[in-house]
């Protein structure tokens, strides 16, 4: 029952990401309204709070390293609680935008602990299904969000998706309470702090667990992709606003199902294999659905097969990564999470470019291109170790 609890609040930490954006989403307009701005304007605070969830994973794993997992966590979601009152009470955009940074920064920390705690008190095949179990929460919680998020803010405004953020964090800075530490002092690093931000240099060059991470972050662009043309193909193909938010919460359900699945695949590397050469096939009909124009449902159907081997992967390739570096557990985890933001933020504006649908297309298939490439020279590494591989 203990370990059931853990899992449910490792599972909660990891979901904070689609909490800080995706509840977020649906108040932008009335956010825009109220201060009287632009939307772009608004946008930015999604913005921010990407490069934030990226900045905390950065910095908040390799601490965590160092220090413990409780500590850092404690405090991360210490400071998410008090940036999600500041954003409610925000006077204006600027400092509304500054404090989504913060934000995205305290719950970036949630997550990378979160994998960091799973890759402590799991391994192999049981660190697989410890991920599957956790990854369904983040999975589900990109159907949630977005209603949850549309009804606070029909009911309070804009300042309603933060106060739901802020119940969040709360619950969740009391659950963690009851959180034991999970990496122990004798298998801590015991460089300072600046000895300990070098960890990156010896992660990246562990190439099997980098090529991994760059797997990952290839796929996510899928994810982020979907979340940021589908708005427009809905409008595009003559269906109502509110049809985005289902669209978006049936895309969630394949990725969770997918993320789910991975456990009964066995190891790491089987489940990248099949999410490399799924994503790759898919695409080609993908690029039929958008270069044709066929319409929004063959564009959900190929979205939703996508999205379900992305939720594979997520699974997989996280589990993989993590074993390939498990010394330096906090460290990998902040970069596996901080490359997938980056992917997003990449992603987002190249599909908006020229044409939509040839813009979505080029997207997608490179996407799943750089997914299959990564992915098989991850594999590869890991059955050809280098001399340096074979050394350590």
């Amino acid at each position: 029952m203990k370990k059931i609890y853990l899992l449910c609040v490792l599972g909660l930490l990891t979901a904070l990401a689609p909490v800080v954006n995706n509840m977020f989403s649906p108040a932008m307009p009335a956010m825009a309204a109220a201060f009287g701005c632009e939307q772009a304007s608004v946008q930015l605070g999604l913005t921010a709070a990407m490069l934030g969830l990226a900045l905390g994973q950065l910095v908040i794993g390799p601490w965590s390293d160092r220090s413990g997992r409780r500590k850092p966590l404690l405090w991360s979601l210490a400071l998410l609680v008090v940036a999600s009152v500041a954003c409610a009470l925000a006077p204006g955009i600027a400092s509304f935008v500054a404090l989504r940074a913060v934000q995205g920064l305290a719950a970036g920390g949630g997550i990378v602990i979160a994998r960091s705690v799973a890759t402590d008190i799991s391994h192999g095949t049981d660190l697989i299904k410890t991920l599957a179990f956790i990854n369904v929460f983040n999975g589900l919680a990109p159907i949630v969000t977005p209603m949850v998020g549309g009804a606070l803010t029909s009911t309070m405004g804009w300042q309603g998706p933060m106060a739901g953020m802020l119940v969040v964090a709360v619950i969740l800075l009391v659950a963690c309470l009851w959180v034991n530490e999970s990496l122990p002092a004798e298998r801590r690093v015991s460089h300072d702090l600046h000895t300990t931000l070098l960890l990156y240099k010896e992660v990246l060059g562990n190439r099997p667990c980098i090529y991994t991470i760059l797997h990952q972050g290839a796929a996510l662009a899928v994810l982020f992709g979907n979340i940021a043309v589908t708005p427009f193909l809905v409008t595009h193909y003559g269906y109502a606003p509110s049809a985005i938010g289902y669209a978006l919460g049936a895309n969630g359900i394949f990725t969770a199902i997918g993320a789910g699945a991975a456990a009964a695949m066995g190891s790491g590397e089987r489940g990248m294999r099949i999410t490399s050469a799924g994503l790759l096939s898919s695409s080609i009909a993908m690029a039929a659905a958008l270069s044709g124009d066929l319409g929004f449902w063959p564009y959900e159907v190929c979205i939703s097969v996508m999205l379900f081997f992305v939720g594979v992967t997520l699974t997989s390739s996280s589990g993989h990564a993590m074993e390939s570096a498990r010394h330096q557990a906090g460290t990998a985890s902040a970069l596996l999470g901080a490359v997938g933001f980056i992917a997003g933020a990449i992603v987002a504006p190249l599909m908006g470019l020229g044409n939509m649908l040839i813009s979505a297309t080029v997207v997608y298939a490179a996407a799943a291109a750089l997914t299959h490439v990564f992915g098989h020279l991850a594999l590869e590494r890991k059955t050809h170790p280098t001399n340096h591989d074979a050394q350590l």
